[in-house]
């Protein structure tokens, strides 16, 4: 299906809707309240159900994830903290379709980059990048970037000590969020005051230490909030100091041949500060204050020549990188309760963040070099929401609109000593640039037949703008333009519940991801080599169309949440309990991918090769996931989860496999939660399968085989105050890869060790709370 027509039967599939809102709403909003049924038109979230788990990333309102349109997984705090969760790649490790990339830190002054993005970020259902939209408390985290050796990831940015839950939405998120969201979006929720304050505690505290093997990292952390009249304030801070990740390798030499870890030491800081004052129940105004900084210091051992050594060998490489970020935030959220407008929310926000990669190379004879680069983000902006609801016998509708505008000042700087042949230092790879974006939206949630049909036409209009700085004395290749645009995004989800307990659903959307800076105005030249790059005003947004469907079943028997045998009835099954699953099928077309390919010159000095970011491939994916729970009331429970994707990629009328999908993976756990509270564990296990030769674009790159893992978690709350986790991971010590980690790399290679998981590990951590 072409995308114009694509767009034109999503356009034409919302417009009736939102004209039935338009002449029927007025009606509909003068019905009587009487004749409004507690069913019609129960509270958005959970409907009251404490076990319900709510996302709001899917559309933009509190929503059990079973009355949603669409494939989103909620992780929580509890459950980062008894999986013993250190960073992104654990955090997905048991989430079908979802990944993070983490190679090892192998990487050269001036040539590769391997490892040295940290986690780089996350990959959707085989998109990965600044294709997946990341947000923390609805601010943009800041966007990869790389330029030769300097890589800088994106996954770092976030400490998940201080979250009180992930969100990951998977498929197109730019009907509500404009651009980046064409894979997907996953949106970090920081922790507030009223999470520890209940009624009649008006202050709390906690402190935790956590250690991780396969790191040798420690992990301190400490909270307190405070309620006084109508003003609640929290502080957090976590602290982390560790190691280089072990790998499965063996060979410990200080040279290109090493297959074990290269030296490494991590420390990190982060911070959270609220004061959340509500003079009514109407009012909440929230100041939020956020800082993370990481600093890892590398001894680069496989980066050393083995003998015989050239004059330009190398003897010795250290690096040194460091990521900051600093927020601040003032939301408020009104609760109006007239006709008209129901709620609005605003909040305003600046963002500065500043990530510098250091590194010095000691070489044979010849005269030493540096290198230092630096990539700086600083953003404000503004994000305003509101949301209407009409009430009625027939239908409901909840309308949720608004916009947000935000200005990013963007630079990147490379500096060094002894820079390459036919290059200069400082320089940079494009100009200084103010990115602007801005964007309307608006969603309308119907309900219908008793609230057995609810459906959610939404669209967006989003308008960007690319104006680089035009004389900057650093950037000179060439003369830099300005560039804007515009983006339409349309989305249908329809929901129907078949039985109360179980919903078919439908969803229809398009993402966008604008052009970055650095591909408008890319510029370089070497006249030593005959090349350089140039920009590209004609350079277009990347796009998905998506469909996906499939069924949600959420319920519980037998009196949920009573002592088995209690009032659920002798004869319940196993006492009662609670399911929750979901089975979806998807297909995308993705198109106008952008990459920098030769599009000119012959590397001569009369005809100098030229190199331009462009418009190029055209990717498609098909594929299926799967995920399940299962909680008796005695505790007693059990999960799986399954996902499969088909990738390809179609550039110069080319078509080769899609080398970012994952193969395809399986989950199963059982787990126990004693219903008083006081212990519990889960024993996981998951199973990668192995790409077919097919499945990958190169002949010559190395393909992992299948393999199975067993962890083992466990908690034990030893006082109301005091709780301990523990955890084995890789019980069985298999030897595997991850496919994403190792992608690329040819078979012939003697180091493949050096991109293996750790063998056997555990970690083990105490909370103490007041």
């Amino acid at each position: 299906m072409g995308k114009t027509r694509m767009r034109r039967m999503l356009l034409k599939a919302t417009v009736p809707f939102w004209l039935l809102a338009a002449l029927g709403g007025a009606p509909l909003a003068h019905a009587a309240p009487a004749e409004v049924s507690p069913e019609v038109a129960p509270a958005d979230g959970a409907d009251g159900d404490p076990a319900a788990t709510v996302t709001v990333t899917a559309t933009r309102t509190a929503k059990d994830i079973s009355d949603v349109p669409a494939s989103v997984s909620v992780i929580t705090s509890q459950q980062i903290d008894d999986q013993l969760v250190t960073d992104i790649k654990d955090l997905v490790r048991y989430e079908p379709g979802v990944s993070v990339r983490k190679s090892p830190a192998r990487f050269t002054l001036a040539g590769g980059a391997t490892g040295r993005d940290g986690d780089s970020g996350f990959n959707i259902r085989g998109l990965e990048g600044n294709r997946v939209l990341m947000l923390t408390d609805g601010i943009r985290v800041p966007d990869a970037y790389s330029f030769g050796a300097q890589n800088m990831g994106r996954g770092d940015y976030i400490d998940l000590g201080l979250l009180k839950s992930v969100e990951i939405l998977r498929g197109p998120a730019s009907a509500l969020y404009g651009s980046d969201g064409v894979a997907g979006a996953v949106s970090f929720i920081t922790k507030d005051p009223d999470d520890f304050l209940t009624a009649g505690k008006d202050w709390a505290a906690q402190g935790s230490v956590g250690y991780t093997s396969t790191d040798g990292a420690w992990s301190k952390g400490a909270l307190a909030a405070g309620r006084v009249g109508k003003l609640q304030a929290l502080v957090a801070y976590t602290r982390r100091d560790g190691n280089e990740s072990a790998t499965d390798g063996s060979n410990n030499a200080a040279n290109t041949d090493r297959t074990t870890a290269n030296p490494q030491d991590l420390q990190s800081n982060a911070v959270l500060a609220k004061v959340v004052f509500e003079p009514s129940d109407a009012h909440r105004l929230r100041l939020s204050f956020d800082h993370d900084d990481n600093h890892t210091n590398t001894t680069v051992l496989s980066a050393i020549a083995k003998p015989p050594l050239a004059a330009t060998s190398v003897l010795g490489l250290i690096a040194r990188d460091r990521q900051d970020r600093n927020r601040v935030s003032l939301d408020h959220r009104y609760d109006i309760g007239a006709d008209i407008i129901d709620s609005l929310h605003w909040t305003a926000y600046y963002q500065e963040t500043h990530a510098t990669q250091y590194g010095a190379e000691d070489r044979n004879t010849a005269v030493d070099r540096t290198r230092d680069s630096t990539f700086d983000t600083n953003v404000y902006g503004i994000d305003i929401q509101a949301q209407s609801k009409t009430l009625g016998r027939d239908l409901t509708h909840t309308f949720v609109y608004g916009g947000d505008y935000s200005v990013t000042h963007q630079e990147s700087l490379r500096a060094g000593t002894v820079p390459s042949a036919g290059d200069a230092f400082p320089s940079r790879a494009y100009p200084t640039t103010d990115y602007t974006l801005a964007g309307i939206f608006l969603q309308d949630e119907i309900n219908a037949f008793d609230r057995r049909l609810t459906l959610y036409p939404a669209v967006r209009f989003d308008y960007y703008d690319l104006s680089p700085k035009k004389d900057d004395p650093l950037f000179t290749a060439l003369a830099p333009i300005s560039k804007d645009d515009s983006h339409v995004s349309p989305k249908l989800g329809i929901l129907y519940h078949l039985l109360p307990d179980v919903g078919v659903f439908v969803n229809l959307a398009e993402g966008f991801k604008a052009p970055a800076p650095s591909q408008v105005n890319n510029g370089f030249a070497n006249p030593t080599q005959n090349y350089k790059s140039v920009s590209n005003p004609n350079l277009k947004a990347e796009t998905s169309q998506t469909i996906e469907g499939g069924f949600k079943f959420n319920g519980s028997w037998g009196g949920w949440g009573e002592k088995a045998g209690g009032n659920g009835g002798e004869n319940a099954l196993l006492g009662g309990g609670r399911w929750d699953a979901s089975l979806t099928g998807y297909a995308g077309r993705y198109r106008d991918f952008i990459d920098q390919v030769q599009v000119g010159g012959t590397f001569t000095a009369a005809n100098p090769a030229v190199y331009q970011y462009v418009n190029l491939s055209r990717v498609t994916l098909q594929g299926a996931e799967a995920k399940g729970q299962v909680t008796l009331n005695s505790g007693i429970g059990a999960l799986a989860a399954f996902s499969y994707t088909h990738g390809d990629s179609t550039s110069g009328g080319v078509t080769t496999p899609l080398d970012s999908v994952d193969p395809w993976k399986l989950v199963l756990g059982v787990t126990y939660r004693d219903p008083a509270g006081r212990f519990g564990g889960q024993v996981t296990m998951t199973h990668s399968g192995a790409k077919d030769r097919s499945d990958v674009s190169s002949a010559s790159y190395f393909i992992p085989k299948a393999f199975t893992i067993l962890d083992a978690t466990a908690y034990w709350a030893v006082t109301e105050n005091a709780s301990i986790r523990a955890g084995i991971f890789n019980l069985t010590d298999e030897k595997y890869w991850w496919w994403g980690d190792v992608r690329g790399q040819a078979s012939t290679s003697t180091v493949l060790d050096a991109w293996t998981q750790p063998g056997r590990n555990f970690g083990a951590s105490l909370t103490l709370k007041l």
